[in-house]
């Protein structure tokens, strides 16, 4: 029996709990966001600007790591049926229960609407996509659905050869070339805005890297690699965030109209955002290759948290946005109360009850 990577597990829990306290600063900051604080705060962007480029590619990688050893004991069918299980229900769910308060509050916010809660239900059923409309969605499944006969193929001897290709560090970092391909081409026409048929930037790249989680995650061999090159791949990753920020912060940023700034910025945005992920796995695997009580339940909360946590940080933050408290205590008041809300939400109201664990996705 293949013994079970600790380290994995840690990464999951610890990436999607990082996404409360992005979420968090989202309210502070003057990037676009469903809600915001009385005061937008810009000394938020510094650590934000740092998580930003990778914290969803990370997000993507680990959730392709998942699907290589969730593969592993499954058929094509089976797995689409357990994904149908664990992520179309909830998306369902999430789209009509979760997601639509949080657009609730902004258009509250925002003065686009003034009514109750129950009277902007119904426009959901309008079926336009979010921002000009209230409906709203996610990709997971979509990728999950798309990849399932290329993953199949990648379980044939065929592809063996060419798996343990990736085995060493310099075929690793070159990995981020077709990201980069894919930001030459897509960026500038494609400007994200999550909508799945008009996001093909933030589609593709993302399901580029559910794939090479997927290819490299799912390989041992790799994560040694991993491990052994972790300071390497922070260095130049932190290295260049940094000299960026700087750059930009004396300078001015560079205009992405101009031919070479293209260029650059297609291959160091995409060889930094890797080489976190790269270092980030290393750094899980050096120190955090155990188990115990709290990684066993967090990993089973996660995906209900994920779901749960933006919308529990809006309303939050939408009561609270006028109050007229220092921005410190108003963030970490709302990243210990969404903590404690979704936990609780899940401790009491999911967990015990199998209608609401398939909601959540939970197994």
């Amino acid at each position: 029996m293949e013994k079970r990577q600790y380290y994995i597990d840690w990464i999951r829990v610890l990436a999607f709990g990082l996404l409360i306290f992005y979420h968090t600063g989202m309210f502070f900051v003057p990037w676009g966001w469903h809600v915001k604080n009385n005061v937008i705060v810009q000394g938020h962007e510094f650590w934000m600007e740092i998580m930003n480029p990778w914290r969803l590619p990370l997000l993507f990688f680990i959730s392709g790591v998942g699907v290589s050893f969730a593969l592993k004991s499954r058929t094509g069918l089976q797995f689409i049926g357990e994904r149908a299980k664990r992520l179309l229900i909830p998306l369902a769910f999430g789209m009509f229960v979760i997601v639509t308060p949080q657009i609730y509050f902004e258009r509250l916010q925002n003065n686009q609407f003034s009514g109750s809660y129950f009277e902007f239900f119904p426009s959901v059923f309008s079926f336009v996509a979010y921002p000009k409309g209230n409906f709203s969605w996610h990709h997971l499944f979509v990728f999950s659905v798309l990849a399932t006969p290329f993953f199949l193929w990648l379980k044939s001897k065929s592809f063996f050869k060419f798996e343990n290709s990736f085995a060493n560090y310099l075929n690793l970092v070159a990995c981020f070339l077709p990201l980069s391909i894919c930001y030459f081409l897509l960026r500038s026409d494609w400007e994200t805005t999550h909508n799945l048929v008009s996001d093909w930037y933030n589609f593709t790249v993302s399901f580029l890297f559910f794939i090479m989680g997927y290819v490299i995650g799912g390989q041992p061999i790799n994560w040694d690699i991993f491990e052994k090159y972790r300071k390497i791949n922070l260095s130049i990753a932190l290295g260049w965030i940094l000299f960026s920020m700087s750059f930009d912060a004396i300078f001015g940023s560079l205009s992405d109209n101009i031919f070479l700034v293209q260029i650059l910025n297609s291959v160091m945005k995409m060889l930094v955002i890797w080489c976190m992920i790269m270092a980030i796995c290393g750094f899980a695997k050096h120190h955090l290759n155990f188990s115990n009580s709290f990684v066993k339940y967090a990993n089973r909360a996660v995906y209900p948290f994920y779901i749960l946590h933006q919308t529990v940080i809006i309303i939050i933050g939408f009561y609270i946005a006028d109050y007229q408290v220092h921005h410190l205590i108003k963030f970490f008041f709302i990243v210990f109360a969404t903590f404690g809300v979704c936990g609780l939400i899940y401790h009491f109201w999911i967990k015990p009850f199998w209608v609401m664990r398939l909601f959540f996705g939970v197994k």
